[in-house]
């Protein structure tokens, strides 16, 4: 009799055990957001040593330049009775998404001002530090466009680094 007295009260301890850990609960996580529209801009070719296309920082290095020398990689040179002037070309890419404007904006303007002689040009416009220049304003998204780069020395130019930075915009319209 002891014997199944401690089987019958295992068995209700068993139960009780089972009953226990079959509890629920439940929860309910809300989410919100908002899909915002947004651009990207890439810079995908230009002149010179050229590392960091496809990306937002490129850096095209000219090396050592002058006007009896050869021209960098990717650049012609035209040599003027008082300056000289190097020509390629810089390809950028405007991608879309959540986005209906079907053109935009590209402007572009230094980082610095320019070293003395020393003149920078995209389409034909003069760059400065103080100012965007527009280069388009019917830019085909997904499409890279092209754009002249011209950087003419004048020949009263001091022998020194012309380095800068061109800063590109893109604005959907």
């Amino acid at each position: 009799m002891k014997t199944t007295m401690y089987a019958i009260m295992a068995v209700a301890a068993f139960t009780v055990a089972s009953a226990a850990s079959a509890a629920t609960s439940s929860g309910t996580l809300t989410v919100t957001g908002t899909v915002e529209s947004s651009i990207s801009l890439t810079v995908e070719s230009a002149g010179g040593t050229t590392s960091g296309t496809g990306t937002a920082a490129a850096t095209s290095d000219l090396g050592s330049i002058s006007k009896f020398g050869s021209a960098p990689t990717g650049f012609t040179l035209a040599r003027g009775a008082s300056d000289w002037t190097l020509s390629s070309t810089v390809g950028v890419q405007v991608v879309k998404a959540n986005l209906t404007s079907t053109d935009y904006t590209l402007t572009a303007q230094l980082g610095s001002a320019p070293a003395s002689g020393i003149v920078w040009k995209l389409n034909g416009s003069t760059l400065s530090d103080s100012a965007a220049t527009t280069l388009t304003s019917t830019g085909t998204y997904a499409s890279t466009g092209s754009y002249s780069w011209d950087i003419v020395v004048a020949d009263s130019a001091a022998a020194a680094a012309i380095d800068n930075a061109i800063n590109f915009t893109a604005a959907s319209n």
